[in-house]
């Protein structure tokens, strides 16, 4: 059994998180770091394991996710960004999509 953690954004990822997404971790702190209820005084990510393998989540401040990263089947990093304003929830989210039609991630209960 893996347990999950959580820190503030701004610090060093937990101990916990895997080097490889060290980088992407720090690639959405910057790129997000200009939207409102994300930098050093708010803010949070928090490390799951799902069916072994790591995926991170960064939160705002009101508590809506920022990004989401992780690593697939194949080890390969993936990652999701949204937008932090609402005015930009029509523009398409930037970095490498999870899924190739992701539109609902609870799919799989179907």
């Amino acid at each position: 059994m893996q347990l999950g953690s959580r820190w503030q954004v701004g610090q060093p990822p937990h101990p916990g998180v895997p080097e490889l997404l060290h980088a992407a971790v720090a690639a959405a702190e910057r790129q997000l770091k200009g939207g409102p209820q994300v930098g050093h005084h708010g803010g949070s990510w928090t490390l799951t394991w799902l069916e072994g393998r790591p995926r991170v989540e960064l939160f705002d401040t009101s508590g809506r996710v920022r990004a989401d990263i992780g690593i697939d089947a194949d080890g390969t990093v993936i990652e999701r960004a949204f937008p932090a304003h609402d005015a930009e929830l029509a523009a398409p989210a930037t970095g490498t999509a999870i899924g190739e039609n992701d539109d609902d991630d609870d799919d799989w209960l179907s």
